[in-house]
């Protein structure tokens, strides 16, 4: 029954705006791999305006595409003086911020549900399939690598200990969601669910990574270590997720501290963005999701 309703509220939207707000967040990663311009940053203008065909309106592609104007300059170094640079760092900064919140002026997602459990035993939820938030990830692209070894400090150890570490924290983090009361075993697949899961990769593991490991962990591991890099930016990732409580919050940071560990232990961000992935998609495919529903 679950399943039907969810089914027949997909049914409402139409099969492009779903297929084509997914393929706008694959082409937007995709082009930062470019060595020219005009892919890098002329094809996510053409797609902003393209967007609204499915979501977002004309002020969100005038802000999005001043966005990556701003982005095109500073990467570019198309700016000359300290104060035009340090305009350009603070609007890009200000608009960095609204997009990652979805709080810019003018943004709608697509709404996948409405006040609707996703499965069952579950806390009823308003899902979006928001695709704002893989700007940032653009953004940070031009700056910083995934596929690429970034970190040339990595501590050298077997390609084992690589593999068995997700594999055995994922389930631990996951079990301790359970022992919290917070997740219950609820195993099950829906046309909803791969969707969600599919944006979760686009939309917010590449965007949250490159973030918080890419940018943030990266830069404190040159100023504080690798140990006091890998604590605070945890830490911070746990406090953005504030939203949920002191135990989600405290999951969170384990999590991030996962991640962190196979960002410094691969050097590669990819394989962080991957174990995030992993970890998400382990919690909508055999718990409940987002939270267990209270008794």
């Amino acid at each position: 029954m679950l399943n039907e309703q969810l089914t027949n509220h997909l049914m409402t939207l139409p099969d492009y705006h779903l297929l084509a707000a997914l393929l706008y967040s694959a082409l937007l990663l995709l082009c930062t791999g470019s060595a020219k311009a005009a892919i890098r940053f002329g094809v996510p203008v053409a797609a902003v305006w393209l967007s609204l065909s499915f979501a977002g309106s004309l002020l969100f592609a005038l802000q999005a595409s001043a966005y990556i104007g701003l982005t095109y300059l500073l990467h570019q170094q198309r700016l000359s003086g300290r104060w035009p640079k340090i305009i350009a760092w603070v609007l890009w900064s200000v608009f960095s911020v609204g997009i990652l919140t979805h709080l810019l002026p003018g943004y709608q997602g697509l709404l996948l549900t409405d006040n609707t459990q996703v499965k069952a035993n579950s806390l009823a939820a308003s899902v979006y399939l928001n695709t704002d938030k893989v700007l940032i990830a653009w953004a940070l692209l031009q700056w910083v690598p995934v596929w690429q070894k970034k970190s040339r400090t990595a501590p050298q150890v077997s390609a084992w200990v690589k593999l068995i570490l997700p594999l055995l924290a994922i389930p631990l983090i996951m079990l301790l969601a359970v022992q919290l009361g917070l997740l219950q075993w609820q195993p099950g697949f829906s046309g909803l669910l791969v969707i969600i899961i599919l944006s979760n990769l686009l939309n917010t593991c590449f965007a949250e990574e490159l973030l918080f490991r890419g940018t943030l962990q990266h830069y404190l591991n040159k100023t504080l270590g690798m140990l006091g890099g890998l604590i605070i930016a945890s830490g911070l990732f746990g406090l953005a997720h504030f939203a949920g409580g002191g135990w989600y919050m405290l999951l969170a940071t384990l999590a991030g501290l996962l991640y962190g560990l196979v960002y410094l232990l691969t050097g590669r961000l990819l394989w962080a963005v991957l174990c995030h992935w992993g970890l998400n998609t382990t919690h909508l495919m055999l718990f409940t999701w987002p939270v267990v529903q209270a008794g």
